[in-house]
């Protein structure tokens, strides 16, 4: 019986040690897991020309350091004739504890994006290959806002449907994107009395995009999507594809509380359509998608789409026209504002 014990706990210990020997690590290193320069550019029509600059790594970069990348080359060209060579922006100070921020921005001092160019950037980092990415502004489509309307829906709560038309030019493929914020103001004084000047009135804004959730071209229903799988549009985007060369009509839906007018309260309400670059509408649809997956282990990998050469990221353009429902005034001279 002893020397079985022996014998068996000999054993054992050959195994382990013959596992902690044959123990390899090998540096995997392939175009998968090289670092890529990472390019985010999206031009406007009405503003100067802004450029984020940073650096992928992978989860074998352990442990990996954000940086602020200082000494990029990062340049603007127009039809291939340069225009401006951008200028670094330090990122504003924060406390110490506060992670390094790894985006980096270089700036235009004097360029705008015109249309019927097509603009290039490109980006020089040392130690990684030149980047670059192309665009070009796309035509942006009237809106105007054709109809309002509201309800109560209970417990004092009433939503506010506004529908925005726009018609689609046909010519060419065209993307979208819609957004809406609304602001408002509330009398914060007595109003069991008149008006009283020295009482301010606060204001808001936020952000009520989710409000064209309910527009099929936003949300298309999918009967077959028994799981819950089909991935949210995040983004408010969509393409002409059942709409090209149509008047459309979108739907915004939204909360509301009517304001008091007689004190100045008011409520102003502000919807975009934007058109967006192909490229754009790809980047945010495949980001989309891999945000919603990426933590799910049913669902297969889904790679961002991206019109970087010899990088990743995006560059693309938008251009956004607009529609307004205003109820009151503001500002109004004389009335004692705050910002909420």
């Amino acid at each position: 019986m002893i020397t079985r014990k022996i014998v068996s706990r000999t054993a054992v210990a050959l195994v382990v040690m013959t596992a902690i020997a044959c123990e390899t690590v090998i540096d995997y290193k392939g175009p998968e897991t090289e670092p890529k320069v990472v390019i985010y550019a999206l031009l406007h029509p009405d503003s100067l020309v802004k450029v984020t600059i940073s650096e992928s790594h992978t989860v074998f970069q352990v442990p990996w350091q954000p940086r602020q990348i200082k000494d990029a080359t990062v340049r603007v060209y127009r039809d291939g004739e340069l225009l401006e060579t951008l200028t670094y922006v330090e990122p504003p100070p924060v406390p110490d504890y506060y992670p390094l921020n790894p985006n980096s921005q270089y700036i235009s001092f004097t360029t705008k994006p015109e249309y019927g160019h097509i603009y290039r950037i490109e980006a020089e980092v040392p130690g990684f290959a030149k980047a670059y990415g192309e665009t070009q502004l796309p035509v942006p489509v009237a809106v105007e806002v054709a109809d309002t309307s509201s309800q109560l829906m209970g417990y004092g709560y009433r939503e506010m449907t506004v529908k925005l038309k726009f018609r689609d030019p046909g010519v060419s493929e065209n993307y979208y994107k819609v957004s809406a914020t609304t602001m408002w103001g509330i009398y914060r004084g007595d109003k069991s009395g008149p008006y009283n000047p020295e009482s301010a009135v606060s204001v808001s804004e936020i952000d009520i995009s989710y409000g064209f959730g309910s527009d099929p071209l936003i949300s298309p229903r999918q009967d077959d999507d028994l799981f819950d799988m089909s991935v949210p549009n995040n983004y408010n985007i969509f393409s002409d594809e059942l709409i090209s060369g149509k008047e459309y009509t979108l739907r915004c839906a939204s909360k509301i509380d009517y304001p008091d007018t007689d004190y100045y309260e008011f409520v102003h309400r502000l919807y975009r359509l934007s058109t967006i670059t192909k490229d754009l509408y790809l980047y945010l649809q495949s980001y989309a998608a891999y945000s919603y997956t990426n933590d799910n282990f049913l669902a297969e990998p889904v790679p961002v789409y991206t019109n970087i050469t010899n990088g990743l990221g995006v560059v693309g353009a938008m251009s956004t026209m607009s529609a307004s429902v205003k109820i009151g005034d503001f500002p109004v001279d004389g009335v004692n504002y705050e910002e909420n």
